[in-house]
């Protein structure tokens, strides 16, 4: 009786596992889990500058600018895409422009459920203030905005 089994026949043979793993860079999947586990910040951190950005009325085009490059600036941030930031801004700015209460209520709570760590509201109130002296005028509904979002801070950031 014949106790080892042929290995092309094995329907457990652990080769295509060996292979599979061998062919994957483990750089490339810890750079995309890092970015999966982000996103959650990148939107959140938009949402807050397009509140910023929204509280006189409309944003104009140099607070859009002042945000797409404080995300290319930022090492937490400058991992998203162009595309990806380009388009959570439009949605903010259409959410703004339909119903501004709403869409003011929807992005606090989008920055209240994201688990922010200290560094990341730090990160996200430095895109705050920045979008808010980009048209070079600090209107009192942007510093109002301010200090609301201010006031999400996670627990321990000082």
């Amino acid at each position: 009786m014949k106790t080892s089994r042929s290995k092309e026949k094995d329907i457990f043979a652990r080769r295509p596992v060996v292979e599979l793993r061998a062919s994957l860079n483990r750089l490339d999947i810890a750079a995309e889990a890092d970015v999966a586990g982000l996103e959650s910040f990148m939107e959140a951190t938009i949402a807050a500058a397009m509140m910023i950005a929204h509280a006189d009325g409309t944003a104009d085009a140099a607070e859009r600018r002042r945000i797409m490059s404080l995300f290319r600036a930022s090492p937490l941030l400058q991992r998203f895409s162009a595309e990806d930031i380009a388009r959570e801004i439009a949605a903010h700015s259409h959410a703004f422009d339909h119903d501004h209460q709403s869409a003011f209520a929807h992005a606090r709570a989008q920055i209240v459920i994201t688990d922010l760590s200290s560094e990341q509201f730090g990160a996200l109130m430095h895109v705050c203030v920045s979008v808010l002296e980009a048209d070079g005028v600090r209107h009192p509904a942007e510093e109002l905005a301010l200090e609301q979002i201010s006031l999400l801070r996670p627990w321990g950031y000082r």
